[in-house]
């Protein structure tokens, strides 16, 4: 195939061409991306069942999701579990959450472990808060508490704790958590 040729003054006049559109071309395409609606944020709430001797799990008893700006209110069982934390996709508390409800009341001893955060969440946490006496908080870069990548021992007073970023080890990879109170 031949290449074409143009004179010398047609091809200045279609560098020039080029030049402006490849400047402008990243402009339009970070307009668009700003005029873009952000998508609603998820919002769930997650129930724990109480560890049972020789389970290393928390059951998961229901899990409701709403898209929106707030969790959706707590009805059934929900409504009457404690609230013990709440996991946020962004830092400082933003984005999509779940909060993690408690069955038989808030933390104690043996705490509750979330074995698998899912799919959903799985390496995207970024900020959490916790709630009635669960002070102590670890968070794993594998499903079933594998390699520790946070922890916070003793964290916060009055069994409250808000972490607005994890820190860069364990920010987006936490797969697995273990709450309780010392």
């Amino acid at each position: 195939m031949r290449a074409l040729r143009l004179p010398r003054s047609a091809r200045s006049r279609f560098t020039a061409v080029l030049a402006s559109a490849a400047f402008l071309l990243p402009t339009a395409t970070a307009q668009a991306a700003q005029s873009a609606p952000a998508a609603p944020a998820r919002h769930c709430v997650v129930v724990l069942d109480q560890l049972r001797p020789g389970e290393s799990a928390s059951r998961v008893l229901s899990r409701d999701c709403a898209t929106g700006t707030e969790a959706p209110a707590p009805t059934g069982r929900a409504a009457a579990a404690t609230l013990l934390m709440t996991w946020y996709a962004d830092i400082d508390y933003g984005g999509d959450s779940t909060q993690i409800r408690g069955s038989y009341g808030g933390c104690n001893a043996e705490g509750y472990g979330f074995a698998y955060v899912g799919d959903a969440w799985n390496d995207r946490i970024s900020s959490f808060k916790t709630f009635n006496s669960c002070d102590t908080v670890s968070g794993y870069d594998h499903a079933n508490y594998g390699l520790d990548v946070y922890y916070c021992g003793r964290c916060g007073s009055g069994g409250t704790f808000s972490e607005p970023y994890v820190g860069n080890n364990a920010n987006d990879r936490i797969s697995s958590w273990w709450i309780s109170r010392s």
